[in-house]
């Protein structure tokens, strides 16, 4: 899992637009927009609502579509955000949306996979400089190849995976699987099942820590969320304590959720604290949430 240092929530004006004028008039105006930032070069648009409008048009045009992947992969990147006092040209946006445009389209190329396709691309603005007012644009792409799964599955007798670090199973698998370990196994179940074809706007994302939730029931530590005890020296992970994690996921998931949204995507990362006696490992969920437009008529 790769972690990127996350960000201020981005503001939406555009965001009752779903409810007040439906899916169909959302999707025009986001079509509108393009005409827009390709035609009228030399305009200025308030920057919170160039950055709703870029952020659901990638979305329409590049992740539309079921939801349902066999795994998803998560992209992280910076960009620059040319902003002036609240506001941004046309032109910068075109410039951005060509931008990232290109860049989801070599990483679907660069799988080797015609099925590839995106879950979610969200778009939050960083402030990189108080002083100056300097900002950034944090890009995160997840993806993947389609499958249809039509409901949650559990972990089986063989599922002992190392807690992180890619380094894949443990106890007498260990050695199998490298590429692999409980975050991602983690992840792919979080992010199942998926409903209707459509896509998301007005994209937040929400990290769920696992010293956050404490737990009296979980008879492998003190959390919803894996952390590491003295019950975890090896840090392995075995079936029925991924299945009590797995458990949790619905509360966490709900527990999070913003007001009129759903739930879009979650990457299980796994983090390190590094302290003067040891190395402390524990699990992080960054869960995404959107308004979903039911619509796939790209």
């Amino acid at each position: 899992m790769i972690t990127l240092a996350t960000s201020c929530k981005k503001e939406k004006h555009e965001s009752a637009l779903i409810i007040k004028n439906g899916q169909g008039q959302t999707t025009l105006k986001l079509l509108n927009f393009k005409q827009k930032i390709q035609i009228k070069i030399g305009d200025m648009m308030e920057a919170d609502s160039a950055l709703w409008y870029l952020e659901g048009l990638l979305n329409y045009e590049q992740a539309n579509n079921t939801h349902e992947f066999q795994q998803i992969d998560f992209y992280y990147d910076t960009l620059p955000w040319p902003a002036s006092n609240g506001t941004i040209s046309t032109h910068n946006i075109q410039q951005i949306y060509a931008s990232l445009s290109e860049q989801s389209q070599l990483i679907a190329y660069q799988n080797g996979d015609p099925a590839y396709t995106f879950n979610l691309i969200d778009l939050n603005l960083l402030e990189t400089d108080s002083k100056t007012s300097t900002q950034a644009l944090a890009v995160t792409l997840s993806g993947g190849l389609p499958e249809a799964i039509s409901s949650y599955l559990a972990f089986s007798e063989d599922d002992y995976w190392i807690s992180g670090g890619l380094l894949g199973k443990c106890d007498i698998y260990a050695g199998q699987c490298v590429g692999r370990d409980a975050t991602t196994e983690l992840e792919y179940f979080f992010n199942l099942p998926k409903t209707n074809p459509g896509f998301y706007v007005s994209i937040e994302s929400v990290d769920a820590h696992a010293f956050d939730y404490p737990a009296s029931d979980n008879p492998y530590g003190n959390y919803k969320i894996w952390a590491e005890n003295i019950n975890h020296s090896n840090n392995c992970l075995d079936p029925d304590e991924l299945n009590y994690y797995l458990s949790k996921w619905e509360f966490i998931r709900s527990i999070n959720k913003p007001a009129d949204k759903t739930f879009c995507a979650v990457d299980v990362q796994w983090n390190i604290v590094v302290g003067k006696l040891s190395n402390e490992g524990f699990h992080t969920y960054s869960i995404s949430y959107g308004e979903y437009v039911g619509s796939n008529n790209n």
